[in-house]
């Protein structure tokens, strides 16, 4: 009598290919990429110098060009430079001449330093140490479409400085006409309408401070 061979249990059923998932993950992740450069293109390198600068009218002499040394600085108690220009919303503004003590600060958006410098600014003034006598400006300048960190409005949104703001012009004549000697750049402007004081690179928010301190008593 033969045996009764033990019926073959059915093959498994294959496991599903992987690939169609694969496929659509890749697909997804290409149309992230996409709609982020399209993104960026839409938002910022679009804009042209042309577009995006100023027009100020100097209406005074110029200062020196600022050497490095603050205490020996020839531009202390020179009338500072009256600009008329607008800023990056479109507002009319002036810089320089009598009025309220100005702090001035010339930003590019490319500069490192402008970049470590403007969040502590924006942090500093967010808590609430600008005396309300002192009237801060954010001067933009150095604009450069080729450069990294292109629109500065961009970066000034990106940062959230909603302060007041001028915005220079291609050739950077506001830069020019107060000496600037490299950014980030600070300006002192007594209540008279001289300087009082000028200072290049970087600054920690305590000498911010002693600054804005002192205009306030000016």
């Amino acid at each position: 009598m033969s045996a009764t061979k033990k019926p073959t249990r059915a093959r498994s059923k294959a496991a599903p290919s992987r690939m169609p998932l694969l496929l659509g993950g890749l697909a997804v992740l290409a149309l992230a990429v996409l709609i982020a450069v399209m993104t960026a293109s839409g938002t910022g390198s679009a804009v042209s110098v042309e577009e995006l600068a100023g027009s100020p009218q100097v209406a005074s002499d110029p200062l020196p060009d600022f050497a490095g040394d603050p205490a020996n600085d020839p531009a202390l108690g020179q009338p500072a430079p009256v600009v008329e220009g607008e800023g990056v919303a479109g507002d009319e503004v002036t810089i320089g001449g009598s009025g309220a003590p100005q702090l001035l600060v010339f930003l590019a958006s490319w500069c490192p330093a402008c970049q470590a410098e403007l969040p502590e600014l924006v942090e500093w003034l967010e808590g609430g140490n600008l005396p309300d006598e002192v009237e801060l400006t954010a001067v933009i300048t150095g604009l450069d479409a080729t450069r990294p960190n292109w629109p500065p409005t961009d970066w000034l949104d990106d940062e959230g400085y909603t302060g007041a703001t001028i915005l220079d012009d291609a050739e950077s004549t506001i830069a020019d006409v107060y000496g600037m000697s490299g950014t980030p750049f600070w300006v002192a402007i007594d209540r008279d309408g001289s300087v009082v004081g000028r200072a290049s690179g970087r600054l920690e928010m305590r000498q911010v401070q002693v600054m804005a301190d002192s205009l306030a008593q000016r």
